[in-house]
């Protein structure tokens, strides 16, 4: 099992001391199913002609998270928008969820304990090896405030930390956060990602984006 993007989205946003996650339950679902489109796209088993999905691989060595995605991909009898199959797949993303942080158990970077209230069995998962996230943090910190160069596969966490918000993951304070908004506008205007995969995550992106805000919209509503 490689360190996909969905992996390193998954570690990004754990709590680094408490069994829960650092955002919503909406942008996690929205986020990890546009992570895992990513790498499919980064792998070149997907592309998006004309804002839809056109399937290129009918195998990836990603995981067998990302070949169920794929598979279900292949087997639609019709081609879909991005955003339609964000939506179709985050019916399952809790099995996605799951499958994904049970390699990174195996992988000691997680932990999950398993529990049963009044017969529904759930889990918690929480962060065993610091390691990765921080790297991971000082990784992305090094892209948006050091001007390191930025390699595609940089760009595809970047893409994520910005459609779902998640500056305050690697920021410091609020100047630190009004600086990476602009930094990551800075990316895609100058057109710092290779042609091609620079499109994906700008399709991706517009769909994530506007996930997370219908999602939002809804959860606000129905607290109300």
């Amino acid at each position: 099992m490689e360190n996909t993007t969905a992996n390193k989205f998954l570690i990004l946003i754990q709590h680094p001391e408490k069994a829960r996650f650092l955002v919503s339950e909406q942008i996690k679902n929205v986020g990890l199913i546009g992570a895992i489109l990513l790498d499919l796209a980064y792998e070149k088993c997907i592309e998006i002609e004309n804002g839809k999905l056109i399937v290129k691989s009918n195998h990836t060595r990603l995981s067998e998270t990302h070949n169920k995605i794929l598979e279900e991909l292949r087997n639609s009898s019709r081609i879909r928008k991005i955003k339609n199959w964000i939506n179709r797949f985050i019916r399952k993303v809790r099995k996605y969820q799951k499958e994904l942080l049970i390699e990174l158990e195996r992988k000691e970077f997680v932990s999950l304990e398993h529990k049963k209230f009044l017969g529904i069995r759930y889990y918690k998962c929480s962060l065993v090896n610091a390691s990765m996230r921080n790297g991971l943090i000082e990784d992305l910190r090094a892209l948006v405030f050091s001007n390191k160069d930025i390699t595609n596969e940089d760009a595809l966490m970047l893409s994520l930390v910005d459609a779902c918000k998640m500056y305050k993951i690697i920021c410091k304070d609020r100047k630190e956060i009004k600086l990476c908004r602009k930094r990551l506008k800075e990316i895609v205007e100058l057109n710092l990602i290779s042609e091609g995969v620079d499109k994906v995550i700008k399709e991706m992106q517009t769909v994530v984006i506007a996930a997370v805000m219908a999602s939002t919209v809804t959860a606000t509503a129905g607290s109300n």
